[in-house]
């Protein structure tokens, strides 16, 4: 299936979600991310600000202020050549309406180079199990990510999952995609939370490594 075809048809699924869907997955995907290690470690992220059918991440925006961590949000410097950037913002009073009606950063406040960024998080129209992402067509985003080092993670409501996404040349693999179920590891493709802790753990047994991945004693 072609990509217009494709967003075509998910953006029909995502008008048929129902709030009662959308609170229930925000609530499942935010709590699989900010329990995510990775997540807990990093000192930095850049967050998209999320629209009304979009996965909320105003908990991942506020829990990662409350933890210490700089935050950063995307701002449109053209729509010509769909060019972004990443600026930090320390509140939501930082924010205003911009382009194409989403809340982006106030002119004044620091632009933030990318390799300063240790994670970001990346909408989609929908994406696949292997890390395959589709946006809205416009590029913002894949033309930012381009050469960029830090973690990419994509959030995505189960229902809008697609067995493949048809990739380009151009178009950036995420490294991880979270939704209300699972986390997908394009490597593993599958829920690597389970391996996460594996690797954490080290030399330490089996049976030890499964019993931290569920917070009791060894």
């Amino acid at each position: 299936m072609e990509k217009k075809e494709l967003r075509a048809l998910i953006r029909e699924r995502n008008r048929n979600l129902t709030e009662e869907y959308r609170a229930q997955a925000d609530a499942g995907i935010a709590t699989r991310f900010l329990l995510y290690p990775v997540f807990q470690q990093v000192d930095s992220i850049f967050c998209y600000v999320s629209m009304a059918d979009e996965p909320d991440t105003r908990t991942i925006i506020e829990t990662a202020w409350q933890m210490g961590k700089m935050v950063t949000v995307p701002r449109c410097i053209s729509m010509e050549d769909s060019r972004m950037e990443a600026v930090q913002i320390k509140s939501w009073d930082d924010l205003q309406e911009g382009t194409m009606g989403i809340l982006e950063p106030k002119q004044g406040l620091p632009v933030i180079d990318g390799y300063k960024i240790a994670l970001a998080v990346i909408p989609c129209v929908t994406a696949d199990r292997w890390g395959g992402r589709l946006g809205h067509g416009a590029g913002f985003y894949d033309r930012w990510l381009k050469g960029q080092s830090m973690y990419k993670y994509c959030l995505c409501y189960e229902e809008l999952l697609s067995d493949r996404v048809p990739m380009d040349q151009y178009d950036i693999k995420m490294d991880r995609i979270f939704t209300e179920d699972k986390i997908y590891n394009p490597k593993a493709q599958s829920d690597d939370s389970i391996q996460e802790a594996m690797k954490e753990a080290g030399s330490i047994s089996i049976f030890s490594a499964i019993k931290r991945l569920f917070g009791r004693k060894g």
